[in-house]
């Protein structure tokens, strides 16, 4: 007896396993076995997520930029420091290894390029007491305000050494307490070169004093000029009556010096 309700069944799908149903079974009339087969609720769609955390492409690209343009600034930063601590530590080895060889460098130059600046050929004498046979005038080269730099002083005279331009120059100082009317002074400043005398200055003094005064007069005669002097050349002072020459130091006096 056959119900009237039918039964639902859900979709099902068959398959030939072995190229169809037997036919064995299909002669009998079985029926295959259905084979049941639930289809799958359809697949959601998963929405589209944007990169960076659901900011947009372009802030995203932004930011990376931002971050290469940090990180080169800070690599940069780096190798500056880096250079400088190389650099302090090349200085520290470089100035011991330099005190070193300064005095290697030294021992290759000449020795006048590391001499003391030349000073300028000089004299100055000062007076003392004469021998009052010579008219020849000596003086006193190495107390007082004596000096000799570069020029030899010897027996009165003074010695060039270097051929030039040279400024000479004497003073000297008479005193005297009695006179006669044709008393005379002279004082000169001369040259010998070899064998040879030459004046360089002269100067001649009369009627100095007033004949019969028992009062002590003084006359001073001043001498100076320029003059071409050669290597070797004696410079010497005469005067014409030293016996009358002052004792005072400083008001007899008598030196040169080179002109550059």
């Amino acid at each position: 007896m056959h119900s009237n309700l039918r039964y639902t069944y859900p979709p099902v799908f068959t398959v030939d396993a072995a190229g169809g149903f037997p036919p064995q079974h299909q002669a009998a009339g079985i029926e295959p076995p259905l084979v049941p087969c639930w289809t799958l609720p359809p697949a959601r769609v998963r929405a589209k997520t944007r990169g960076c955390g659901g900011i947009s492409s372009a802030v995203c690209l932004l930011i990376m930029v931002l971050l290469i343009v940090f990180a080169v600034l800070g690599l940069g930063a780096y190798q500056i420091m880096k250079l400088q601590t190389e650099l302090l530590h090349l200085k520290q080895e470089i100035r011991p290894q330099s005190e070193s060889s300064t005095p290697q460098r030294l021992v290759g130059h000449e020795a006048e390029d590391f001499m003391e600046p030349k000073h300028t050929p000089a004299a100055h004498l000062i007076g003392k007491r004469q021998d009052n046979r010579l008219k020849t005038l000596k003086w006193e080269s190495r107390l007082g305000r004596a000096f000799t730099d570069g020029i030899l002083y010897r027996d009165g005279g003074l010695q060039v050494n270097e051929t030039g331009h040279y400024f000479v120059y004497s003073r000297v100082e008479f005193q005297l307490k009695d006179c006669k009317q044709r008393d005379s002074l002279a004082h000169t400043v001369y040259i010998k070169r070899g064998e040879r005398l030459v004046r360089l200055m002269n100067d001649h003094r009369e009627g100095f004093c007033q004949v019969g005064s028992t009062e002590w007069w003084t006359v001073g005669s001043n001498l100076g000029s320029i003059h071409q002097l050669m290597q070797y050349d004696w410079v010497f002072v005469n005067v014409s009556q030293p016996t009358r020459l002052s004792y005072d130091h400083l008001s007899n006096y008598f030196g040169l010096f080179k002109l550059p």
